[in-house]
């Protein structure tokens, strides 16, 4: 009777390890904002919404977008030490935009266009010009979720 516990305590991981590993598929993903409209745009934003959301074309080659998953952020004050690793280690995948010019037209673009919304202060915006995440790259907390979301979203893991 032992033996035959044994064998099935040992037998039974060992199959479940093999099963996952032939059928499983290991498939992580990361939210598409505003897949169904925006719903909580602020008030004052004069601006027409679809459904699903995009960020205009005509905005991010405004600020230099080239086709590439790219992540905007509000100043350069924000680039920390991680900041500064991402651009290493993603330099070919992601685009890193700082947006200068009149303070009112950038927060406009930041409240209306990226719906962007304290604590954050940066948002990554795939290919397809979906908002896929908002950071606040100043915490090593949201560096690491953003360095994980960013293999996540270039299926480098």
């Amino acid at each position: 009777m032992k033996k035959t516990i044994l064998a099935v305590a040992l037998i039974l991981p060992i199959g479940i390890f093999i099963f996952l590993k032939k059928f499983g598929k290991n498939e992580f993903s990361i939210p598409v904002y505003f897949e169904k409209g925006v719903e909580d745009a602020p008030r004052w934003c004069k601006k027409n919404y679809d459904t699903p959301y995009l960020v205009s074309d005509s905005l991010l080659k405004h600020f230099g977008w080239n086709k590439k998953v790219v992540m905007l952020m509000i100043d350069s004050s924000s680039v920390s030490p991680g900041l500064k690793r991402l651009k290493e280690e993603f330099n070919e995948e992601v685009q890193l935009i700082f947006p200068t010019g009149e303070t009112n037209f950038i927060d406009q673009v930041y409240a209306c266009d990226l719906l962007l919304q304290k604590p954050w202060t940066a948002v990554v915006i795939d290919d397809q010009r979906r908002i896929r995440g908002y950071y606040d790259p100043k915490t090593r907390e949201e560096v690491d979720r953003l360095f994980v979301e960013l293999n996540i979203l270039l299926k480098k893991y």
